[in-house]
């Protein structure tokens, strides 16, 4: 069962989502504050619940924003039942980001604090489309690209696939969603996060069922950026209500998951630092005037070591405890910034050795370049490794039994998925 959070706590944080993302904020919280967060999954388990850090309020499904903010309200009923205080509310899916921007003003007067921004900043942001026009603005490579309207239906499909055939488009391709959100809710046979095509036919199939299946958004097609895992890149910046961007931290992938519906989600990472990468980063935070967190996905050609942006999420991501590996604890800059209201410390860009696992150390180091076993040695010497599930002051026998069962689970969809793509 839950634990309560006490009428005396000053804040809770309110944590959207059920995945280490989630479990992983309501941590780096109670490390720096000492709080319990609330946490909203659409069904109780053992990545966020089981837990003395987090009372677990499940939601069902999350996608229909009236029975989001109906639940939100209740959430809130619930904590604020003894007096008024901030609920630092933090979205963990793209499509929460988007009901929180299209219904800020009922959240705001239910008690809730989160970062201000427009739909029209979301959209330039979180829509692939809009986020390539602004690249391609201020010169920064992506892949290049085509998108397919899902809402001209299976008969425009042939014209689409045989346009690809035109100089300069190879197989194998990616595709993914232009609308993250609404392709989470699309469920068909075979659907991935992330599609790698080899072919025309398989381009076909996968834009059929799409369409067959009611998405009727934009499909991305990109051309592959070749390179391994490690080729990967995870950047993080937090722009304050001021524009300044204070905070910088960028990684390099050792390892993803690529199990379906996994792609993208990184099982080990190290902290590393590129200059001209990390300022790329900062142009389009300031571009969108952006507000809060954002998490940009990048990849570094194996042949040319270009690195492409490939995208933004509007948010922090997933996996980011390489943050707080290195010094930089994200849960003190969302406090300071909308629930003390101070002004945050000098700029800073996170600096390694630091590593962040979810995958045992020997596998991490089978999967490492050697430049990252040299960083995976230094972060175990300087005792800057940390798993963010695994936390010394959140034991519970059945809750660690389960990590253990996912940490060899974990191992063996590395070891079983091999792969490499544009995630």
């Amino acid at each position: 069962m839950s634990p309560q959070i006490p009428a005396s706590q000053s804040f809770v944080p309110v944590i959207t989502g059920g995945d280490l993302g989630a479990y992983t904020l309501a941590r780096e919280f109670h490390e720096a504050y000492g709080v319990i967060s609330a946490v909203v999954p659409t069904a109780d388990n053992l990545i966020v619940g089981g837990s003395k850090i987090t009372h677990v309020f499940p939601a069902g499904p999350m996608f229909q924003a009236q029975s989001v903010l109906t639940h939100l309200a209740e959430i809130a009923q619930t904590l604020q039942q003894h007096g008024s205080r901030p609920l630092l509310l933090i979205p963990g899916y793209d499509h929460l980001v988007r009901i929180m921007v299209d219904h800020a003003r009922e959240l705001h007067q239910l008690g809730y604090v989160f970062p201000q921004l427009t739909t029209q900043q979301l959209d330039q942001a979180a829509l692939k489309e809009h986020f390539y026009a602004l690249c391609e603005d201020l010169s920064i490579n992506f892949p290049r690209t085509v998108s397919f309207d899902c809402a001209r239906g299976s008969a425009a499909i042939d014209e689409f696939v045989a346009s690809l055939r035109a100089p300069g488009w190879e197989y194998p391709l990616i595709l993914k969603a232009g609308d993250g959100g609404a392709w989470a809710n699309t469920q068909f046979e075979g659907r991935r996060k992330v599609h790698y095509v080899t072919t025309p036919q398989e381009l076909r199939q996968v834009l059929k069922k799409a369409i067959t299946a009611g998405y009727s958004g934009a499909l991305i097609i990109q051309q592959f950026i070749p390179g391994p895992d490690s080729n990967l890149r995870i950047l993080t910046h937090f722009r304050d209500r001021n524009g300044q961007n204070v905070l910088t931290g960028l990684a390099q992938v050792i390892v993803e998951d690529h199990a379906p519906g996994l792609e993208g989600n990184s099982r080990a990472l190290v902290s590393v630092s590129d200059t001209r990468v990390e300022e790329q980063g900062r142009r389009l935070m300031d571009a969108i005037n952006w507000h809060g967190f954002g998490m940009f996905d990048i990849k570094i050609h194996e042949q040319t070591g270009v690195a492409y942006f490939l995208e933004m999420n509007p948010r922090l991501g997933r996996h980011h405890y390489y943050l707080t590996a290195a010094g930089a604890n994200p849960a003190t800059y969302l406090h300071r910034e909308f629930v003390a209201r101070d002004e945050h410390p000098e700029p800073l860009t996170v600096q390694g050795p630091a590593a962040s696992l979810t995958i045992p150390m020997k596998l991490a180091r089978q999967y490492a370049s050697a430049e990252q076993l040299e960083q995976l040695q230094a972060a175990q010497q300087y005792k800057r490794v940390g798993n963010p599930l695994s936390y010394a002051k959140d034991r519970n026998f059945k809750r660690d039994l389960y990590q253990l069962y996912r940490r060899s689970k974990a191992a063996a969809e590395v070891e079983h998925t091999p792969g490499t793509m544009n995630a």
